[in-house]
């Protein structure tokens, strides 16, 4: 064994016990845990609270949601016992994903897939595989401080599937790119990585058999390439799959007030809708424009940064024959053909009624 591949066994252990020691100790934390984030955000609703005492309680809060993830990171290197393995499609995770991490890398970062035509069915474990994709799309989007594209790329030949995370960031410096699966190796600031999340992605692909691999150029961008075996028993891969739900339609919502978009997004979801979000009209109209198909937009008619009528007749040009459903908190007007208007406030029962009647007549 090389002193390199001596070095790297000898932290993974060290993690391996530092994961064992927390496992010990995992409920009391949590309970801990959870102590300090409940009275920090009832901190938090005291009206005379000052504006500093604010951020101190915010700055808690961030630490405790970090120490959350870096207890769950710990604990995966510690499970030694043998955990459930199916028949999983990368290409159905990806899009049951989907909403989830374009609402995770903000407006600034934008998200695409190329899936092969065909299932990628591995043999794994269906939570190993969300992490995985977690981690490199996330590490792809910190590496992007100001913005850029993440491409998620798939493919099926020769009894192997190729998964490919690529992004337009800041590269990883010739130096430290062979140290990068490295446990607690990272590049980042130290309130923002704990080198955990890629050494994590290595010990799975690992224990499935596979190989990742990554290649970078600074200020060009990074990319990892995982390769796995294809899962090729066909009675086990169509009992055990995972399968998405179906989608009842796509649904481009525009709202400015962060806690009516995310009211009206869980409303959607929860009816089987796919649902793209933006808080102004340049953001819906970027997104129309990256899709095939959008079957609905909802849109506030009073935007901080825009207005909804004018989105909607640009939306309409991009998606001929689309329908629309306006919401305005002061007048009730008539949305003309194809459209609806609510008026503020209404129920969720009346927003879905309003968006299965329009959906109903496509």
């Amino acid at each position: 064994m090389s002193s390199e591949n001596l070095e790297l066994e000898q932290q993974r252990r060290k993690l391996e016990t530092l994961g064992r020691l927390a496992g010990n100790v995992v409920h009391d934390f949590n309970n801990l845990l959870m102590v300090i984030e409940g009275y920090t955000r009832m901190l938090l609703e005291e009206p005379n609270l000052s504006e500093n005492a604010q951020e101190s309680a915010q700055e808690i809060l961030r630490a405790s949601e970090r120490a959350s993830a870096l207890t769950r990171q710990l604990l995966a290197f510690s499970r030694k016992k043998s955990v459930e393995r199916k028949g999983v499609d990368i290409n159905a995770q990806l899009t049951q994903m989907r909403n989830m991490l374009t609402r995770l890398l903000g407006e600034t970062v934008r998200l695409e897939y190329e899936l092969s035509a065909e299932p990628c069915l591995i043999y794994a474990n269906h939570s190993q595989m969300e992490q995985v994709l977690l981690n490199l799309i996330v590490n792809a989007r910190d590496a992007m401080p100001v913005g850029g594209r993440i491409l998620v790329r798939t493919l099926v030949a020769a009894g192997r599937v190729r998964l490919v995370v690529e992004d337009t960031g800041t590269g990883i410096p010739p130096e430290l790119l062979p140290r990068i699966f490295e446990p607690f190796f990272t590049t980042k600031e130290a309130s923002k990585g704990t080198g955990i999340g890629l050494a994590l992605v290595h010990e799975i692909v690992r224990e499935w058999g596979g190989t990742i691999e990554a290649n970078s150029r600074p200020n060009e961008g990074t990319s990892f390439h995982i390769e796995l075996a294809t899962f090729d028993d066909p009675s086990l891969a169509k009992q055990e799959l995972v399968q998405p739900k179906p989608k009842l339609g796509t649904i481009l919502l525009v709202e400015d007030e962060d806690g009516v978009r995310s009211l009206i997004r869980r409303v959607l979801e929860q009816r089987h809708y796919e649902v793209l979000e933006a808080a102004t009209e340049e953001g819906g109209l970027e997104l129309a424009r990256g899709r095939r198909k959008i079957d609905l937009l909802v849109t506030d008619l009073d935007l901080k940064r825009g207005e909804g009528r004018n989105l909607a007749s640009l939306v309409r040009v991009i998606h001929p024959g689309i329908k629309v459903v306006f919401i305005s908190g002061y007048v009730n007007e008539a949305g003309g053909e194809g459209a609806l208007t609510l008026q503020k406030p209404f129920s969720p029962n009346t927003l879905v009624l309003a968006v299965q009647g329009l959906l109903k007549t496509a």
